[in-house]
């Protein structure tokens, strides 16, 4: 039952559940005002008639006379309309009053408490009674009950009521009128937002909001939005060049492997003619069996998926290996293979990763320098270890920087896939280096050389 109201409740449009939320609190807001007001309306009420009273009290006992012995009343005295008052004796007789009819009789005035203003019911009509005490000398005790209808009191209140009753059922009306307005208007720039979006598919991300926005929640929605969608734009055309190209590299192997093979079906041939078939097939598959590999790892790190083996690593000792296993191809092209480590720099995380990352920006740095030399340097700024890979051969231009990590970018590709190389190496650099919380640079000139600097965290 709980689960199918909730199910029914969020069925509502929102403009009515927030008109309903607001009438519900305006209700409340509105019922504790009244009853405060209609509380204190009445005690002050009472409290008016019972100083009424107590004055009228006065006025009466200032006015008794006695004759013959007997208290007495000045006829003349102007009392209150509606005041009336009763002078019973010890007993409770009445001695004299105004009352009406046998309206005085119908007060015990033994029952009542002195000075202490009371409420009392006589022929279906409430009274508010006040027993003044009256001590004459040489007279027996005797008694002054005033006496005023506590409907003058409740008069007002019963107007008051009737009053609240008619106001807030309209009160709440106009209000629920004016929330379903001001929530049709502060909701219309969502149904704006949702129709634009309707318009946006998963084929064509490069439309926008483009909504006119301040800076309020709406216009904080819609920049979001925005920017959520740049991001996805982003990442829709990097996945379709990703595909694009991945297709693109794995188009040429396979068709040299088919052409290798229709080639030593046709006609007959030697063995040599044969193994040499053959030695083409195996190149062309382990260089696709590199290139799989390469954008597994790609993927599985889109994907979360790569998990990092780490530990606490001495990082001048992993540079130190790494550069010595590059010693001889620097040499065999006539190279210098400087080094510049501090020692004792460590970090937290994954030797296997790093030493793919060392070895990616050496094999570029001597690959790519035709002259010169490679300096590697490590050393601790802070919290940070520095790592520079610094070649001084061909440069980067400088139209090349901001793409220089993306996935399948060649500077040059004739001369990349002369080389072996699948664009994929950089890009898988900055993915470790992000992986281990870093940041990586690159900083070129063209004939003078390019330098790339790795910021890990020490420990």
């Amino acid at each position: 039952m709980r689960q199918k109201f909730s199910t029914w409740l969020r069925g509502i449009p929102l403009r009515w559940r927030l008109t309903a939320w607001y009438v519900f609190l305006l209700a409340l807001i509105l019922a504790g005002f009244s009853a405060f007001i209609y509380f204190n309306m009445s005690r002050s009420l009472k409290q008016g008639l019972d100083a009424v009273l107590f004055s009228q009290g006065e006025q009466v006992l200032s006015s008794l006379d006695n004759e013959n012995g007997l208290l007495r009343l000045d006829p003349e005295l102007p009392l209150l309309p509606g005041t009336y008052f009763g002078i019973y004796d010890a007993g409770g007789k009445v001695l004299d009053t105004n009352m009406p009819g046998d309206l005085a009789a119908g007060f015990q005035v033994k029952g009542f408490t002195a000075m202490q203003p009371t409420t009392v019911e006589i022929k279906g009509v409430e009274w508010r009674i006040l027993l003044v005490p009256v001590k004459e000398k040489g007279q027996q005790p005797c008694w002054v009950l005033v006496v005023r209808p506590v409907e003058e009191a409740e008069g007002p209140l019963d107007r008051l009521l009737l009053f609240i009753l008619i106001a807030i059922p309209m009160t709440l009306v106009m209000a629920a009128g004016g929330g379903i307005f001001l929530a049709r208007r502060a909701l219309q720039p969502i149904d704006e937002i949702a129709a634009k979006a309707r318009q946006i598919s998963a084929t064509d991300l490069s439309r926008r909001l483009d909504l006119p926005h301040g800076n309020d929640e709406v216009g904080h929605l819609v920049a979001t939005l925005d920017e959520m969608l740049d991001r996805l734009d982003r990442a829709f055309q990097r996945q379709r060049q990703f595909t694009a190209d991945a297709s693109h590299e794995l188009r040429t192997p396979l068709a040299v492997i088919r052409s290798e093979a229709e080639a030593a079906l046709k006609r007959p041939h030697s063995p040599e003619e044969y193994r040499q078939a053959l030695k083409v097939i195996r190149d062309q598959a382990i260089w696709m069996g590199n290139l799989v590999a390469k954008l597994l790892i790609l993927a599985r790190s889109d994907e979360q998926q790569e998990k990092l083996e780490r530990e606490i690593l001495n990082l001048a000792d992993l540079v130190e290996g790494v550069t010595a296993e590059f010693q001889g191809m620097a040499e065999a092209k006539g190279l210098e293979l400087v080094k510049v480590i501090k020692e004792n720099v460590n970090i937290y995380g994954d030797q296997t990763r790093l030493t793919q990352l060392l070895a990616n920006l050496l094999d570029n740095a001597i690959k790519y320098t035709p002259a010169g030399k490679v300096v590697v340097s490590l050393e601790r700024l802070g919290k940070w270890a520095l790592l520079v890979i610094k070649d001084t051969g061909v440069g980067i231009p400088p139209e090349h920087l901001p793409h220089i990590f993306e996935r399948f970018y060649r500077v040059n590709k004739a001369r990349s896939r002369a080389e072996g190389g699948f664009g994929l190496g950089l890009s898988i650099c900055e993915w470790i280096v992000r992986a281990h919380n870093g940041k990586i640079e690159v900083e070129s000139s063209v004939g003078q050389g390019t330098a790339f600097k790795v910021w890990l965290p020490a420990s």
